[in-house]
């Protein structure tokens, strides 16, 4: 099985963000559990996506309905509020905000999305332009490859990560990733994108 899909469908989604949760249960992630903000509605995502001129998808509003972000004010450091190694995610409030902080950016399309950010100005953006594609924009660099297909393959890999144990707690109690095997894992799982593949 592979982190392609070709439709929509809600109950699949569910599943993958029970199995991000449980992963992160797994390796005991207690400040980012607590620090996930309820989930909002469809409308909510749809009313504040709309009103900056960025359509919402069923991947989003399914997204957000789940948990809207993490709460940083919590007092824990970034470290400790990392969804996936390295990225904590984004209140859809803070995803427009973000967006309309970059839009104007020549790097930047205005159909980008972000949803997942490292708190350094690098994020995981959603096409919402395109057909939904997740890039990865890194503020230091010109190109922002798609690495997954959709937001969707993007959390079915994340997944995997977790249950075969390619992300882990180091010694210092900081989520971090085996880069190799996660690079062998994602083009296993996404073999119709270049990135992981060539």
């Amino acid at each position: 099985m592979t982190a392609e899909s070709t439709e929509f469908d809600g109950a699949v989604m569910d599943a993958l963000l029970l199995r991000v949760q449980e992963g992160l249960v797994r390796l005991d992630r207690r400040v980012l559990l607590a620090a996930l903000c309820p989930g909002v509605s469809g409308a909510h995502t749809r009313s504040l996506l709309e009103a900056s001129v960025v359509p919402s998808s069923p991947q989003l509003e399914a997204l957000f309905h789940w948990r809207n972000g993490t709460e940083l004010q919590s007092g824990a450091a970034l470290g400790d509020l990392h969804l996936f190694p390295g990225f904590y995610f984004l209140s859809v409030e803070d995803a427009v905000a973000d967006y309309q902080a970059f839009v104007s950016d020549p790097r930047w399309s205005p159909g980008w999305l972000p949803v997942f950010a490292n708190g350094g100005g690098d994020f995981y953006v959603v096409d919402l332009a395109g057909a939904g594609e997740v890039r990865h924009f890194r503020v230091d660099a010109s190109e922002h490859p798609v690495e997954f297909l959709s937001l969707e393959s993007m959390l079915y890999t994340i997944a995997a990560g977790f249950e075969r144990g390619v992300f882990f707690v180091d010694e210092d109690g900081y989520l971090e990733m085996d880069d190799v095997s996660f690079g062998s894992l994602s083009a296993v799982l996404n073999p119709d994108v270049a990135w992981w593949v060539d």
